[in-house]
């Protein structure tokens, strides 16, 4: 099975509950792009930083419970990340973050040394980052330097997704330093909402040609209910529509579309990716992200991040229209 290593924070979300209760569920960006990879067979190894608290000690246990490989977590002291999570009058879902001497944002040169070896003995093909952990807290420089060092080597395919939250970080400080992780990235996922909050006032079409142009090879921007595009240099933008399901929330779906999305092209991960991934025709592409986008719905129907099994997704895409099925 292809192996994935995906860095970055795990957190602890706060979700209401219909008698006005918060739960306390397993998630963080990264962190469910992990199970979602897992869950479409793919092995991933997830790169994180845990602390010590009760918090911990459950997002540790959720690790178990999926299946989780915990070697690369990295012990240090300090609090679980909390996130409590609202919903928004379309139904989408907004955090505030509680990170303050949280060690998920505090990677060190020591620790990406560290995870350089984990990823080398598991002959990884591709490295999954973004969220919280590329732009906010003291490791990102490290990260980035970390990040930028794997591209030149240029033996694995790298992965990102921004997932902006605004209220955690400044426009200007989050656009900075997640541009410069989209310069070296192959593959760069967004939703229409980070598109929105990091460049106000420009189409996705802009938003989506400035990334190729800063070197990403394939950007992808969900649009929720609406679907998905995705830009390829010297191809046509390719638009497949959504999934009509009942809706309990979004927690995770943005995730699940990373996930599906390295699981789709997992035939082209490793060295050389960049030139092996632009002999991808429009169809293909397309039956990609019609696929991560029936994920992210089967993920929406489901409390929490809970992103589908490989033969969810296919039981649940065999019940489709056969137009949508190709």
């Amino acid at each position: 099975m292809v192996s994935v290593a995906v860095l970055g924070e795990r957190v602890i979300d706060l979700l209401p509950g219909a008698d006005g209760r918060y739960q306390a569920l397993p998630g963080g960006s990264p962190a469910n792009v992990a199970l979602g990879l897992v869950r479409l067979g793919l092995t991933p190894l997830l790169l994180a930083r845990g602390g010590d608290d009760g918090f911990s000690a459950l997002l540790d246990e959720a690790l178990a419970t999926a299946d989780l490989d915990r070697s690369g977590v990295i012990g240090a002291p300090g609090l679980a990340m909390l996130a409590v999570c609202t919903s928004t009058l379309d139904g989408a879902m907004a955090y505030t973050f509680y990170h303050r001497d949280s060690p998920d944002l505090s990677w060190t040169t020591a620790d990406l040394e560290l995870a350089e070896v984990l990823m080398n003995r598991s002959q990884v093909k591709a490295w999954h980052t973004g969220s919280l952990v590329s732009w906010l807290g003291s490791g990102v420089p490290a990260l980035l330097s970390s990040w930028q060092m794997a591209a030149a080597q240029g033996q694995i395919t790298l992965s990102y997704d921004p997932n902006a939250r605004p209220g955690a970080q400044s426009r200007d400080a989050m656009v900075t330093s997640a541009e410069q992780f989209i310069k070296s990235a192959h593959i760069v996922k967004a939703s229409d909402e980070d598109a929105d909050f990091m460049y106000p006032g420009q189409s996705l079409d802009e938003v989506g040609n400035s990334w190729l142009a800063l070197g990403a090879q394939i950007v992808v921007l969900t649009r929720g209910s609406a679907g998905a595009c995705a830009w390829r240099s010297r191809h046509d933008v390719i638009e497949v529509p959504g999934f009509e399901v009942p809706v309990v929330d979004t927690v995770g779906a943005g995730d699940t579309v990373s996930a599906a999305l390295i699981a789709g092209l997992q035939h082209y991960l490793g060295a050389d990716s960049g030139s092996r991934m632009r002999e991808l025709s429009d169809g293909q592409m397309a039956t990609i992200l019609t696929r991560a986008c029936a994920a992210a719905a089967i993920t929406c129907s489901r409390a929490g991040a809970q992103p589908p099994t490989l033969a969810e997704l296919d039981q649940f895409l065999l019940a489709q229209p056969r137009e949508i099925q190709s």
